[in-house]
């Protein structure tokens, strides 16, 4: 059996006759257990005949033919023209953008950047790799991970 969810989500189609018999006899027994689906129907019906008792009002000649003149003036404009118009921004609008852009990158480089390592080791180990990878740029990985094993193992004092 199905839930009131689901019911519901079929009742519109119910009020005006596009399902089956089956699903109608399912529908039907539901709303005879289910006051809230059957005043969801009841709803339903109402509003139909509601909608039903309206009269359909004759729109104006001159109405569709403004329509027709928007349509046509607008397909008459040159497809750059038109890009440009829905892209259309005052230019203090631009120059705030930039500014905030600006502002925005001075913040970061200035406070929020991490300061790069410091010290004699990380001097040392920067100008080795330079002088390396000046001397032979083909090189330039082995190098580094010669320097890396030598830096990384154990130091004899004598």
């Amino acid at each position: 059996m199905k839930s009131c969810k689901d019911i519901q989500a079929q009742l519109a189609d119910y009020v005006v006759g596009a399902l089956t018999d089956a699903q109608r006899a399912e529908i039907e027994r539901h709303i005879r257990d289910c006051a809230a689906c059957a005043r969801e129907r009841l709803a339903l019906e109402r509003t139909g005949a509601l909608l039903n008792a309206l009269r359909p009002q004759e729109t104006p000649a001159q109405l569709w033919d403004a329509v027709r003149n928007v349509i046509e003036s607008e397909q008459r404009r040159p497809w750059l023209e038109r890009l440009r118009e829905a892209f259309a921004f005052p230019r203090p609008a631009y120059v705030a953008g930039a500014a905030v852009l600006a502002l925005a990158a001075g913040l970061y480089l200035m406070v929020l950047r991490p300061p790069p390592p410091a010290g004699a080791e990380t001097d040392n180990y920067i100008e080795q790799h330079g002088l390396m990878a000046w001397n032979d740029p083909l090189s330039d990985k082995a190098a580094l991970g010669v320097m890396l094993a030598q830096a990384a193992a154990p130091q004899e004092t004598p």
